[in-house]
């Protein structure tokens, strides 16, 4: 039996696209995509945790598990959590349900960090990008990692800045942070225990908590990030993609 457990938190109730989830991509809702990724990465169980019946509904219909979780629960990671309690495996995989373009391989990457390094508490990944677009949008999330993978930072800005431009840097990539977490049963505890931190509430980016608390994240290198989908037009950005992969 496998000591991991992957679940997919999936809202109904998502305030910039409601029922997001449940959205058809390329003829199938786009939490299918990610469960289906999810399953072929063949690491262990995979569930979809969500707030709505409608949605284990769905789930279950195209041949998924779903679990109803709390309505109160205040963020994905609290949803993944309440889902993994009264479970065995110890190693917890956050894949979030609008991520319908989450490749299997990365999955079995974090698996594999998680497993091969036992001072890592939380595993990530990230993708190289010199688009100047994505390196400027604040919705792609940029990291700072030092040569051993660790995360040193993450941001909204521009990070890291260069200072000049030259021939040696202009081609250094920057980080772009795909959001999938891989969490030890005892970090995940630790982290939806801790209250929200300065970091976190200036950049509304959750993963700084983890961070200023002292926890060791590292992050796996991945070819590329496909779109996550948070409004309307991400949806349609995703049906070009898909299209176009």
């Amino acid at each position: 039996m496998s000591d991991i457990l992957i679940v997919i938190p999936a809202r109904y109730g998502s305030t910039r696209l409601p029922g997001k989830a449940l959205k058809l991509l390329g003829g199938k809702p786009v939490v299918q995509h990610v469960y289906e990724a999810c399953r072929a990465a063949n690491v262990g169980e995979v569930y979809v945790a969500t707030e709505h019946p409608v949605v284990v509904e769905a789930v279950e219909k195209f041949g998924g598990k779903a679990v109803l979780t709390s309505d109160q629960c205040q963020s994905g990671t609290d949803r993944v959590y309440e889902a993994a309690q009264n479970r065995p495996e110890q190693i917890i995989i956050n894949v979030q349900g609008d991520e319908p373009f989450i490749k299997a391989s990365t999955l079995q990457k974090i698996a594999s960090l998680l497993q091969s390094d036992e001072k890592c508490d939380i595993a990530s990944a990230v993708a190289p990008t010199l688009d100047e677009e994505k390196i400027n949008n604040p919705n792609c999330v940029k990291a700072v990692l030092n040569a051993d993978g660790k995360a040193l930072y993450f941001s909204r800005s521009r990070v890291p800045y260069k200072r000049e431009i030259t021939e040696e840097n202009k081609n250094i990539p920057y980080w772009q942070h795909c959001g999938v977490y891989g969490y030890r049963r005892k970090a995940l505890e630790r982290f939806v225990n801790l209250p929200q931190s300065p970091l976190e509430k200036l950049e509304k980016l959750e993963q700084l908590r983890a961070l200023e608390d002292g926890m060791t994240l590292k992050c796996v290198v991945i070819d590329s990030a496909g779109p996550a989908i948070d409004t309307a037009q991400d949806l349609q950005d995703a049906e070009v993609y898909l299209k176009q992969h």
